[in-house]
């Protein structure tokens, strides 16, 4: 199978200047690196010609501002590969990262398989709870291969198929937060499984391009989005009805909630529906993960 690394990139030339050619010596495996980058006024693409000079491999994608998931979609359907590595730019992957995941694909039900992060090594767990899809980080077992409620955007690898079959991330989400988790969790419902590979070992350098933004957008976009998760891939009825009456008490304890459900409204009246073909029920996932 053809592989292809994915490095979205947007106004990060500093984080560029630190990883992408370590990330490009440390896949062997792959047939391609990307750098898509998302319309970088900072002199990313420049810095990028320079590296592909030296590394003839290293493929350049650029377009107007998309946000994180439609960049990383477009991406997808570039590239060339079987499997697709969806790195952030401020990921540095220790050798073998990606071999170690490939034993896993001989099953053709696996969606994708997550990175094991230094000194932060969890697979993903979802739980319901105050009438909410939530997720926390998974504890045990973090020495062996783990199933994981979804696999990271910016850290894990993916069967190019399967993703494109679900639509990738959706743009409900943009511009960012929450597109992983949907894409996960709908991954799931569709029947298909997801692991977390311990001996895949990456480094996350948190110099993300988040930092750009104000934590109050931040935190906005997060619980929308949050909301968005549940009203979007949630169908039991039990689970919807306990939803509603966890949005009365938000509202009650904090009227401003309401501004989050009015932008969580109209993000869904501008969205198409979610792409999944139902095979397990919201209760069989979330017992997955008890």
């Amino acid at each position: 199978m053809k592989i292809s690394v994915i490095v979205t990139n947007w106004n990060g030339l500093p984080i560029l200047q630190k990883n992408l050619e370590a990330i490009i010596k440390i896949s062997p495996e792959a047939d391609e690196i990307i750098l898509a980058d998302d319309a970088s006024q900072d002199g990313s693409i420049e810095f990028a010609k320079k590296i592909q000079k030296k590394y003839p491999k290293l493929k350049i994608i650029t377009h107007e501002n998309m946000g994180f998931g439609e960049n990383s979609n477009h991406a997808v359907n570039q590239a060339k590969g079987d499997l697709i590595v969806l790195l952030n730019n401020d990921i540095y992957p220790h050798p073998k990262y990606i071999a170690h995941t490939l034993k896993h694909f001989s099953n053709p039900n696996v969606f994708g398989v997550g990175f094991a992060e230094l000194g932060h090594e969890n697979w993903a767990k979802f739980f319901w709870k105050n009438g909410y899809l939530q997720h926390e980080p998974g504890t045990s077992d973090i020495n062996q291969v783990h199933i994981s409620g979804w696999v990271s955007g910016g850290s894990s690898i993916v069967r190019k198929s399967l993703f494109q079959k679900l639509g990738g991330f959706d743009p409900v989400y943009k511009p960012f937060y929450c597109e992983d988790l949907d894409l996960g969790y709908r991954a799931w419902k569709s029947g298909y499984t997801l692991l977390w590979e311990p001996k895949s070992v990456v480094e996350h350098h948190h110099e993300t391009t988040m930092s750009k933004f104000s934590l109050n957008f931040l935190n906005y976009v997060k619980e929308r989005n949050r909301l968005l998760n549940t009203w979007r891939n949630i169908t039991d009825p039990n689970l919807l009805r306990q939803n509603q009456l966890a949005l009365i008490g938000r509202v009650l304890s904090g009227p401003n909630y309401l501004k989050i459900i009015r932008a969580a409204k109209k993000q869904l009246k501008l969205s198409q529906p979610p792409i999944v073909f139902p095979k397990l029920t919201d209760t069989q996932i979330l017992s997955k993960f008890l």
